[in-house]
């Protein structure tokens, strides 16, 4: 009876079979979510906002007319 476990899990067949690597597809769609993360915590971390001012400048206004 043959074995239908594959080689490579086995010990011997270890060192023979190379292991499965990532399809291109999916390294792109794993590089892109963590290219989105860094900017989203970037975007917490500096919040993109700055205190507001009192302005203290006169303004000019216009005479009312008669």
């Amino acid at each position: 009876m043959r074995n239908s476990r594959p080689s490579r899990l086995s010990p011997t067949g270890l060192q023979e079979a190379p292991a499965p690597s990532v399809p291109a597809g999916r390294r792109w769609i794993v590089i892109a979510g963590l290219v989105v993360a860094a900017l989203l915590a970037l975007a917490w971390f500096d919040g993109g906002e700055e205190p507001l001012h009192p302005i203290a400048d006169d303004v000019a206004l216009p005479e009312p007319s008669q």
